[in-house]
């Protein structure tokens, strides 16, 4: 090989060198959920933007539908969120497709993709392609720990009031009519184990274990409904808070109806005297008038001493017509 020759090819690598430690490599990356992942809340989306400068506007996209550039120049949002964008996206029930861009000065300089399932209805189990999508493992917690406090101790984690850790990004799950009592001063950590591993926070038993701690006159009926019999309360109530009386998941006439399909547009015990169905809905609740009529207006939904689990000491049908129906 020439001197010359030599001396081009060793310009050549110089510029190349040079070219690529000058070159500026933008990312977006989707912290939360992850790809391949199911969810149960459409609540968090969470992105990082990587690269310098930073990126100074994102477009999302989930099932085809763009949102609009969100601007992330502002000094303000620099300060409180650096270079992460939090939304709250809207889900389908199902398979989701998200994309992400990053844009700097108005052109696209980055892009992302996930595909994740929104598990809308808990009581089905999700597609056997997608895993749980668990947040709380040391690796993920670094993007968090500069504006979080991820590492709280035990004390830290039995403050009753907002300043608790877990309100940092929890607290809104309580914004509810009504919370649950232990959730609502902030005693994650009976139910949460904070030594687990490697997914921290996970329950430190299965939940209807959890539950029966507390709830342990609901187990002790001779007779229990189905759902309680299997320690499967959260088919029913949220754990944590609904807007829905007992922390249901739905209102209560529809939890029901989501077993018990059949009685949908049927006639519900119709009377030997009268071929009137009886309402499961709607009239007032002569019993109870100051709650709605509904189907615990006549049955227990977590058991009883009797067969359909009629409510209070009632033993037949027709004792229990007999508590609204006086002759």
């Amino acid at each position: 090989m020439t001197n010359r020759l030599k001396s081009e090819l060793l310009l050549l690598i110089g510029l190349l060198l040079f070219s690529g430690a000058s070159a500026k490599a933008w990312a977006v990356e989707i912290l939360y959920p992850q790809d391949g992942t199911y969810v149960t809340k459409s609540n968090y989306l969470v992105v990082r933007g990587g690269g310098d400068p930073l990126l100074d506007g994102v477009m999302i996209e989930i099932n085809g539908v763009k949102s609009e550039l969100v601007d992330l120049r502002g000094e303000q949002y620099r300060r409180l969120y650096a270079d992460k964008l939090v939304v709250e996206p809207i889900y389908d029930p199902g398979e989701n497709a998200i994309v992400v861009e990053g844009y700097l000065q108005g052109e696209l300089v980055a892009s992302s993709s996930a595909s994740i399932y929104f598990l809308a209805d808990e009581t089905k189990a999700p597609p056997t392609n997608y895993r749980k999508e668990v947040f709380h493992q040391a690796p993920r917690e670094v993007a968090c720990a500069p504006c979080h406090n991820m590492q709280p101790s035990k004390v830290q984690l039995q403050d009753p009031t907002t300043n608790n850790p877990c309100a940092s990004c929890h607290a809104r799950m309580l914004a509810k009519a009504h919370v649950h009592g232990p959730a609502g001063v902030y005693e994650c950590s009976y139910c949460h184990d904070d030594e687990s591993q490697p997914e921290k926070y996970a329950l430190r038993l299965d939940a209807g274990a959890l539950c029966l701690e507390c709830h342990e006159e609901q187990n002790s009926m001779p007779l229990l409904h189905g759902p309680v019999d299997a320690a499967m309360c959260t088919v029913c109530h949220n754990p944590h808070a609904s807007d829905q009386s007992a922390q249901l998941v739905t209102e209560l006439n529809q939890s029901c109806m989501s077993c018990h399909e059949s009685l949908i547009g049927k006639p519900h015990v119709i009377g030997a005297m009268s071929a009137t169905a009886h309402p499961l809905e709607g009239p007032e609740n002569p019993r109870e008038p100051q709650k709605k009529l509904n189907c615990s207006s006549c049955h227990d939904p977590h058991g009883g001493q009797f067969e359909k689990y009629f409510v209070g000491e009632v033993k037949s049908a027709m004792a229990l017509c007999a508590e609204c129906h006086k002759k």
